[in-house]
């Protein structure tokens, strides 16, 4: 009798890990496919990737930003102080992007070098096909030293410096046209033009990825272009919102 109920469970056993191993498997088909789906619905024709390195280098082009003015502390200390930008460096993050730089401060004989760590927004505007970068917010502080104590003047905000978004042009401007010849020698005009696309903010670059539409009459229909949200910017929403409430 025991025997019979040893061998009893050790059928039921075996029964159970293999209908275990049936549905393990039903599960892993079933998120092969899924992915599938998801995939399949990610516009995939073609990329097209702006570089933060390509972004860089429009500082390069602006050349040196720097600034300078009087100051007074105390009532009774006064002088002239200056300061500029060195190494001013944009970084895509898939998360939120920022700006980074040095300022070099000199107030009257005193003078020290400020770690800078600014925001930065990405946009687009789908009326004028553009992608907008702009450093919104980058502060260092301006102080001086008297009797080995730290003095306030006042907080250098670049973000005033940099009031125009860097501007690129986006995926629209990839619509082209061309020529084919049939066998008839008739020639026909053939139309392409992204109908879907989706902006990323990827690990050091800005990716745009598209579905093209090929027709051979010319497109009446506008592209769709989904733009790059990034934490930093739902914060603002958020952040306005609760202002107006």
């Amino acid at each position: 009798m025991y025997l019979m109920c040893v061998i009893y469970w050790y059928i039921n056993i075996v029964k159970l890990y293999i209908y275990g191993m049936q549905f393990k498997k039903l599960i892993l088909l079933f998120l092969i496919h899924f992915s599938a789906i998801l995939v399949g619905q990610n516009p995939n024709d073609f990329a097209f990737v702006l570089s933060e390195r390509a972004v860089n280098k429009v500082f390069t082009a602006i050349g040196e930003i720097k600034g300078k003015s009087q100051y007074e502390v105390l009532g009774i200390i006064d002088g002239h102080y200056t300061w500029k930008v060195l190494n001013p460096k944009i970084s895509f993050k898939p998360d939120s992007s920022d700006f980074t730089c040095e300022a070099k401060v000199e107030v009257g004989p005193f003078g020290y070098k400020s770690e800078v760590l600014g925001h930065v927004k990405i946009g687009y505007d789908d009326q004028k096909n553009v992608i907008s970068i702009k450093i919104t917010d980058a502060v260092f502080e301006l102080y001086t030293m008297v009797l080995k104590k730290k003095i306030h003047i006042k907080d250098i905000h670049l973000e005033d410096y940099f009031k125009d978004p860097f501007l690129f042009e986006g995926p629209k401007s990839i619509a082209t046209d061309m020529s084919f010849t049939m066998p008839d020698s008739t020639v026909k005009q053939i139309y392409i033009q992204p109908t879907v696309c989706v902006m990323k903010v990827v690990k050091q670059a800005i990716k745009t990825m598209c579905d093209i539409a090929v027709q051979d009459k010319p497109f009446k229909k506008d592209v769709k272009v989904t733009p790059p949200i990034q934490q930093a910017e739902v914060k603002e929403k958020k952040n306005k919102a609760q202002q107006v409430r």
